[in-house]
């Protein structure tokens, strides 16, 4: 946040500034001090700016050359140097002076100011996802814990709408559609509302991470993902209120072997023709839009683990995730992938799933993250 600081330069005596100007400089008040600073003291948090703009008695003082400083750029850095005014942004907690001096003008035309520079609040950690139900199998139910565990707080959010396409969010986009649940985690208990828009969902928090996804009926086929993904990246990007939001890609996983699915005769009712499809349009959608920062790789997540004793029992129903390790290693992925912390040094699991599970679950998101691409063999576990 900038906020302007005003430093009242008074002239003493009229008179020639031979050592800051060759042309006169007229002061016509009178006082003991060429300059007044205006507050003398300011609290900085980690991380903000503050602009010092200061207000001179004359053009001609204004003209002068001026040399600014810190007593420690560790605390606070001078990030713009304009001459007459400075802005600076706090580094680490400390207290500090800054200086301004004309060379050869020690007593007139010189002041200081004290920053004191505070530990920012820790602000948490702030996760959407734009999805249907296969982002509710992997963000509702176990990601806040694993980050609780790591000792992060973490609100996540969800725009729901079941077997919602890349299609259908951007219709929903422009005709501004309130048709989503929206369900949000915040301490861990979660909320569902009704009636939400994703303008609204937008607008609700200053969200860290947004991801968007493909329904599963058409995740390998990047040909239904054109030209719908551009466009809600670009709408994303130009609504989101934070600049450093990051976009994230979910790549989904495969029906199972004998999954009923509507939609698995289109990949022969072939699931390896299905994954790789699925990591076909996942690696084309990072290629093609670089503008996406992460991608989720929970399908092959899921993927890893079918190689390890569990097998196919991975789903509920032939394609949502169980709702035991299934739904934990999806959450395992996100964890790894949007934290950068190695998610088998994190110990929490839930209470259904047995020790055997949770250590499959997290090597299986492990490897995922590690080679997205391609199927890393379990059969080990």
């Amino acid at each position: 946040m900038k906020r302007p600081v005003v430093f009242l330069l008074a002239a003493v005596v009229a008179g020639i500034f031979t050592a800051c100007a060759e042309k006169p400089v007229s002061n016509p008040v009178k006082s003991d001090k060429w300059l007044i600073i205006s507050p003398s003291s300011v609290q900085l948090d980690v991380g903000d700016e503050y602009v010092i703009t200061p207000t001179f008695s004359s053009d001609e003082a204004e003209a002068l050359d001026y040399e600014w400083s810190v007593s420690d750029p560790s605390v606070l850095a001078i990030t713009e140097d304009n001459n007459s005014s400075i802005t600076v942004a706090g580094l680490t907690p400390g207290n500090v002076t800054v200086s301004v001096a004309c060379p050869g003008e020690t007593k007139r035309l010189t002041g200081t100011m004290s920053f004191t520079v505070m530990e920012k609040e820790p602000e948490p950690l702030r996760i959407l996802a734009i999805g249907n139900s296969f982002s509710q199998d992997a963000v509702e139910q176990y990601l806040w814990n694993l980050f609780n565990e790591a000792g992060v707080e973490v609100i996540i959010g969800n725009m729901y709408i079941g077997g919602c396409s890349l299609e259908r969010h951007w219709t929903n986009v422009q005709n501004n559609t309130a048709g989503y649940e929206y369900r949000k985690v915040v301490n861990g208990s979660k909320t569902n509302t009704k009636n939400w828009s994703l303008e609204m969902a937008l607008a609700d928090e200053n969200w860290d991470y947004i991801s968007l996804q493909q329904a599963s009926d058409y995740s390998g086929m990047y040909d239904k993902y054109e030209p719908y993904l551009g466009n809600l990246i670009d709408w994303v990007l130009e609504n989101s209120s934070n600049p450093r939001m990051q976009l994230m890609f979910h790549q989904t996983w495969a029906y199972s072997k004998d999954s009923g699915h509507q939609a698995f005769p289109n990949y022969g009712k072939d699931q390896m023709v299905m994954y790789n499809g699925i990591v076909d349009a996942a690696e084309k959608s990072m290629t093609n839009h670089p503008e996406i920062k992460l991608l989720i790789p929970s399908g092959t997540a899921i993927q890893n683990g079918r190689t390890s004793s569990i097998g196919d029992e991975w789903d509920r129903d032939g394609y949502h995730l169980n709702t035991d390790y299934g739904r934990f290693a999806a959450a395992c992925t996100w964890y790894e992938t949007i934290s950068g912390n190695n998610v088998l040094e994190n110990e929490w699991r839930p209470s259904t799933v047995t020790n055997e599970e949770a250590e499959i679950a997290r090597i299986a998101a492990h490897n995922a993250v590690l080679h997205p691409y391609e199927v890393t063999d379990m059969s080990d576990y």
